[in-house]
């Protein structure tokens, strides 16, 4: 009897354990959807309107701060196109530098849609993660694989995924 409890026990222990943390059968579903952003960097809070295309390329629309209200921006293979009161203005990427949020949020975006995302599930929360050099974060999903909040904890980078939608 002492015998049977003791495996018992044991078997209970190591089951819970094993189910602390593990990979989940989740893809992150993060191209081919629309939602509205609330971001915070660095102190600064803005709200936009994104679309992402099943192709990656991303349309962010500013609607708060009222000083960047009516920005628009245009993320594809071919660079980004800023829009704003009349004017355009097209630039690479690469040249602009890693602090500014349409540009974190985009990559974050593109690097959560890659092969390599592993999602992991967690006191029954989904998330993948990114730990490299550059790109550092954590992106909260739902069962669907949808998101629902991004978080740099080095830079303050948070965004809040409301009223995602699945395009067409």
């Amino acid at each position: 009897m002492k015998k049977t409890f003791l495996l018992i026990t044991v078997l209970s222990v190591i089951a819970v354990f094993c189910s602390c943390s593990k990979a989940a059968h989740i893809t992150p579903v993060t191209r081919g959807i629309s939602f509205t952003a609330e971001l915070t960097y660095y102190n600064e809070s803005y709200i936009a309107l994104v679309t992402v295309s099943k192709n990656g390329d991303t349309d962010i629309a500013f609607t708060a701060p009222d000083t960047l209200n009516g920005l628009m921006l245009h993320f594809g293979e071919s660079g980004v196109t800023a829009k704003y009161n009349g004017l355009e203005y097209k630039y690479d990427i690469s040249s602009v530098p890693d602090g500014i949020a349409c540009s974190y949020l985009y990559k974050i975006l593109n690097d959560a849609a890659g092969e390599n995302a592993e999602v992991t599930a967690e006191n029954d929360c989904y998330y993948t993660e990114s730990n490299g050099e550059k790109l550092k974060y954590r992106m909260y999903l739902g069962a669907t694989g949808l998101p629902i909040s991004a978080k740099d904890e080095r830079t303050g980078f948070c965004v809040l995924f409301k009223n995602v939608t699945v395009l067409q």
